[in-house]
């Protein structure tokens, strides 16, 4: 049995569970971490308690194997209230989601130190990726990883790093040069050689964490490279990216859904010139833009996450979801500063704080124009006679 959306009962249960939690524990203090740029981690341990950080992993590491279009509902419903929270979320079950597929070798090792606890909200990870001079250029990345014996040295920099600074991140995943190609590594917290700068400060997702890394003749264990050698880069791209521009898509939504249900509501109890704005056609007009790009990024989305699910393939439909969804959700949070006003730029109105968290959507995972590329060739555009 579904919904109109196509949406499961088990789903849509997960859906309500995470939107009435989102409204009772999240929201209240929301303003506040982001006014302090602060992170509640015994928050983030209540995720874990609901089995949120654990739904993608497989139960045989305390998760629950759900699908990837439950996880991006819940990530919808949280990311209406704190797109930081849940921004943390899916960065921080990434490395887990990565571990549970090592060898039996290095399952045994992670298992009770960093996957479990992962599934429990009790650790995060970081995924460290982005340069000083490479972002959405991989290929340009200088970090460089050389075997030494039974050990990885690792030396280069890494930047704009999501919660490598958190207390309960366990390790960062590295992308890294090596002899040959690209390999992840595995750089656990407090590693000598492995330093982190200051929180760098931002724009917006101010309660999230993020940091300039720095590895200087930084050794692991061998053991810690996941999967092949020289198969990282093709790993993030081809894997890693995908899915987590569903994420971003999903977050974005629910930024969009949000800013659209408090504008409505404003908009019909503000006055002016004696009767709701609402009645003005051009509030109208920003109103309806809003409704009808939610409902076409959802079915973008829905459409890419059961195609993930049923294992096709789906690197346009990704790469649409997050171009479509991100740049509708920032133009929704500009329509919901516009139609609040003057009280739309102060930041004790939510939308204020949405306007400012959407805004690195567009340039995260993959830049928009990136995505333009990728779906440009899929469609052929790059063949001959395409």
């Amino acid at each position: 049995m579904s919904d109109a959306n196509g949406y499961t009962e088990a789903q849509l249960q997960i859906q309500r569970m995470v939107r009435e939690f989102s409204r009772k524990e999240v929201a209240p203090g929301a303003e506040e971490r982001d006014r302090e740029s602060r992170f509640d981690y015994e928050l983030y341990r209540r995720l874990g308690g609901l089995g949120l950080p654990g739904m993608l992993l497989p139960e045989q590491f305390a998760g629950s194997d759900t699908d990837a279009l439950s996880f991006c509902l819940a990530l919808e419903e949280m990311s209406r209230v704190d797109m930081s929270l849940a921004l943390t979320m899916w960065v921080g079950i990434q490395g887990a989601q990565s571990m549970a597929h090592g060898t039996d070798e290095q399952i045994a090792a992670w298992r009770g130190k960093y996957i479990e606890p992962t599934a429990r909200g009790e650790m995060v990870s970081a995924g460290a990726i982005t340069e000083p001079d490479a972002g959405s250029d991989t290929a340009a990345l200088k970090t460089r990883a050389v075997a030494d014996g039974d050990e990885w040295v690792i030396n280069g920099s890494k930047i704009f790093i999501s919660n490598a600074g958190l207390e309960h991140c366990g390790f960062a995943m590295v992308l890294c040069r090596t002899d040959e190609g690209y390999g992840i590594i595995i750089v656990p917290t407090g590693t000598p050689g492995y330093t982190m700068g200051p929180p760098l400060r931002k724009m917006g997702l101010r309660s999230s964490d993020t940091r300039e890394l720095s590895f200087d003749d930084c050794r692991v264990p061998a053991l810690n490279l996941l999967g092949g050698r020289g198969s990282g880069r093709e790993a993030i791209i081809t894997g890693g990216f995908y899915i987590t521009r569903l994420y971003l898509g999903s977050q974005a939504i629910g930024v969009a859904a949000e800013c659209l249900d408090l504008s409505l509501a404003y908009a019909k109890r503000r006055i002016a010139f004696k009767r709701p704005i609402a009645r003005f056609e051009y509030v109208q007009g920003m109103l309806v833009e809003m409704a009808l790009e939610v409902e076409l990024g959802r079915l973008l989305r829905d459409k890419a996450c059961r195609m993930h699910d049923a294992h096709q393939y789906y690197a346009k439909e990704a790469a649409m979801t997050k171009l479509f969804c991100t740049e509708m959700a920032k133009r929704a949070a500009d329509h919901a500063v516009q139609v609040f006003g003057g009280a739309g730029y102060m930041d004790e109105t939510p939308v204020s704080r949405y306007y400012r968290d959407i805004r690195a959507a567009t340039i995260a995972e993959g830049t928009s124009e990136v995505q333009k590329y990728i779906i440009a060739r899929e469609m052929g555009c790059f063949q001959d006679g395409g």
